[in-house]
């Protein structure tokens, strides 16, 4: 399977802090149902892909 990363580089990307934004999240955050994320400066999406990908 294909990895999805950010579909365009945008300064000031989230890519370089994936560690430190996930550290951020609930321990059991993968286990949730329902859960609506929202991020309104979306930019490039490399925090949306990450969760995407690990849920």
């Amino acid at each position: 399977m294909t990895k999805a990363k950010p579909f365009i580089k945008w300064v000031g990307g989230k890519n370089q802090l994936i560690e430190q934004l996930e550290a951020q999240l609930p321990a059991d955050f993968g286990n949730w149902d329902n859960v609506t994320y929202i991020e309104p400066f979306v930019g490039g999406g490399a925090m949306l892909f990450y969760m995407l990908q690990r849920c």
